[in-house]
């Protein structure tokens, strides 16, 4: 206490201030808290909003991506695929590590008992629901597909096995497509994957994203075969990693090949020439399947070797030099419910790189060169929207020089992880303005509804905040201004921008004078602030604050400075806060500990906390709410008479009726 005491010391010359800001009704003799200074009145801090700890794991190495945290369900399903609501907003939004891992704090309603993990970024699940328990959040991917895998009592089919048949296209296999890599079970999932999957080439994903862009027409980058398809140049092994997929079908995927510069000219040729199921079904887990046991078979990085069958239809690891490889889509080729591989029958359920025997000489694959990874990238469009990631994966040659990669449009890398700003965080402050006395507990008499949102760099640093405060209501007769302040010190703060504020407090580059943590005052009385309407406050900041150890709760400390005459700035002032935080250093200690206050003091009477403007009965002093229509009592209407949930929400300490504030008596 001794910075806040050299204030006192400071300001000790404007005694008739100080006797102003004490309150509105006369105060008796200090007589301390009922507890031996160590306060804490009925035990309960009304907050309804709690900060959970969160652990999120994608399993996947080398991808560092963006997800969302929700309340309720973002998604809806329109075509096949996940879409998101118009309207649902996000609690936060983050970066993951270069693992796709994330642990940090989420901030949410107590009410909460699921959250529902979802991300734009290609690689990982659009949708999945995951609980909140009493230690938090905790999401691993690999456990959650082995839990989905072990419920696949139901779905028994024997898996199929390897297949190669020698001659051409024949009436019961007129695109003869073969599986001569290996054997599949129920879900497509192939037996012959590599024992070790890849890891993605850092910033890969995020840069094949920014230029494949969802929901896009990229048919730019869909180019002729001789641009598409890979040439080898000498001897090398081809291994194809999978990268994403974002189709409405389960996909197969494979490929072929023929002599460089004998490409096949004619129908028949095509037909002919043996065509290698790569992938049997292309699908990963985005949180849309119906189909009970059903698992999606791949994640980023699983791989397959490619083989070279030669004259005598003997494999071979190594592909010779002076082979061109094109590839093909067969869309919704694999059959869930039935659990297998549906040979083409036509140019409608089979579509190739070699885009001249497509149908209306469909270009539906593009072949993109990532010069930071050294990776060739195919993406493949399915017939739906022309945005080809359909189905995505790279190729991985040994020796590296073994393709060549010439003339294939490059990715240009652009900004691989721009800075980020979530959804806005909405809800309302409401304040009593008799503290440290009992009022009438209507809750009404500052009303403010606020809107936050936070951008975030790559590192999940917050560099700035942008506050729109709305004054909704004053109840009382007192002039009650309105502040806040930042968990962080003055230093964390570059620059303040308001709009439509009506402080007199004293600042320096919009932030008050004599303060240690950043302080921003924004009207001096509620009465004048409502007729104003909203007040804008962005602020910038040095990016020493990280979100994933802080959240808005934390953050934000609001306060009401009440008087009967008015705002006096520069001097000591009654503030009244949420309960258990604590006041800021032009604060008057006097009304602590006394009437219906129950904070912890010291034996001078000086706030010490923990606990700070708490009560013995139902009622706080302030409180926070997570919505923004909340319906302001009546006059005079005690809250838990308005409310009447409220109460049976204090006695239990938040353990019942914790949406007490959407169901007003009227």
């Amino acid at each position: 206490m001794k910075a806040k005491e050299s204030l006192f010391l400071l300001l000790s010359g404007i005694t008739a201030f100080t006797v102003l800001m004490t309150g509105c009704v006369k105060q008796p003799d200090y007589s301390g808290p009922d507890d031996n200074g160590q306060g804490g009145g009925n035990g309960f801090d009304y907050a309804t909003v709690a900060d959970v700890k969160i652990n999120v794991d994608y399993s996947m190495k080398g991808n560092k991506a963006v997800f969302e945290v929700f309340a309720e369900n973002p998604v809806i399903e329109k075509d096949g695929l996940l879409v998101r609501k118009e309207g649902v907003k996000s609690l936060l939004k983050a970066y993951t590590d270069r693992d796709s891992k994330y642990s940090g704090v989420v901030n949410l309603p107590t009410a909460t008992d699921r959250v529902w993990l979802y991300s734009e970024s290609y690689g990982l699940p659009t949708c999945v629901e995951t609980q909140v328990t009493a230690s938090g959040i905790s999401f691993n991917l690999d456990s959650f597909l082995e839990n989905l895998a072990s419920q696949r009592k139901d779905r028994t089919a024997a898996a199929a096995q390897a297949s190669l048949t020698r001659g051409g296209s024949t009436p019961d296999n007129i695109l003869n497509v073969q599986t001569p890599l290996g054997g599949y079970d129920i879900d497509g999932k192939p037996d012959y994957l590599e024992k070790n999957a890849a890891t993605v080439p850092d910033g890969l994903m995020n840069r094949v994203q920014n230029v494949l862009l969802p929901g896009t027409n990229n048919s730019q980058y869909a180019l002729p075969a001789e641009k598409v398809n890979i040439e080898i140049t000498q001897e090398a092994s081809l291994k194809l990693v999978f990268l994403s997929e974002l189709s409405q079908w389960a996909n197969a995927i494979g490929y072929y090949y023929y002599e460089t510069g004998h490409a096949p000219k004619t129908l028949q040729e095509f037909l002919d020439l043996p065509k290698y199921v790569a992938l049997p079904n292309c699908s990963m887990y985005n949180g849309n399947y119906e189909y009970p046991g059903y698992t999606p078979p791949l994640k980023p990085g699983m791989q397959v070797r490619l083989k070279y069958f030669g004259q005598d239809g003997q494999p071979s690891d190594k592909f010779p030099a002076g082979i061109t490889v094109g590839w093909f889509i067969m869309p919704s080729g694999f059959k869930i419910s039935w659990g297998q591989l549906i040979l083409p029958t036509n140019f409608g359920t089979f579509k190739s790189s070699n885009s001249d025997f497509n149908n209306y000489q469909e270009k539906v694959c593009v072949s993109l060169y990532d010069k930071a990874s050294g990776k060739t990238v195919i993406g493949f469009e399915d017939g739906a929207d022309s945005d080809y990631k359909d189905v995505l994966f790279y190729l991985d040659a040994d020796p590296k020089g073994g393709i060549d990669d010439s003339d294939k449009p490059v990715i240009d890398p652009g900004e691989e992880y721009p800075d980020i700003t979530g959804d806005p965080i909405e809800g309302t402050l409401a304040f009593e303005d008799l503290w440290p006395s009992q009022g009438d507990y209507d809750m009404n008499d500052v009303v403010v509804a606020y809107s936050t949102t936070f951008t975030t760099d790559k590192d999940n640093k917050l560099i700035a905040m942008k506050d729109v405060f709305t004054p909704l209501h004053s109840g009382g007769s007192l002039k009650s201004a309105f502040g806040y302040q930042l968990d962080m010190p003055t230093t964390a703060v570059k620059n303040v921008t308001i709009d439509h504020f009506s402080s007199s407090a004293q600042t320096v580059g919009g932030l008050e004078s004599n303060q240690s943590k950043a302080v921003i005052m924004l009207f001096d009385d509620i009465h004048q602030a409502v007729a104003q309407g909203p007040i804008t406050v962005v602020t910038e900041l040095d990016g020493s604050v990280s979100m994933d150890k802080t959240t808005r709760k934390s953050l934000y400390n609001p306060f009401v400075c009440v008087s009967s005459e008015g705002f006096a700035p520069g001097v000591l002032r009654k503030e009244v806060h949420l309960t258990n935080y604590a006041p800021t250093l032009l604060a008057d200690p006097y009304p602590f500990g006394r009437n219906d206050d129950k904070s912890s003091v010291d034996k001078q009477g000086n706030p010490t906390g923990p606990y700070y403007y708490v009560t013995a009965d139902l009622h706080p002093f302030a409180i926070d709410l997570p919505v923004p229509d909340y319906h302001i009592p009546d006059e005079s209407v005690k809250i838990d008479d308005f409310y009447p949930d409220f109460a049976g929400w204090v006695t239990s300490k938040g353990e019942k009726n914790k949406e007490w504030y959407l169901k007003p008596a009227k």
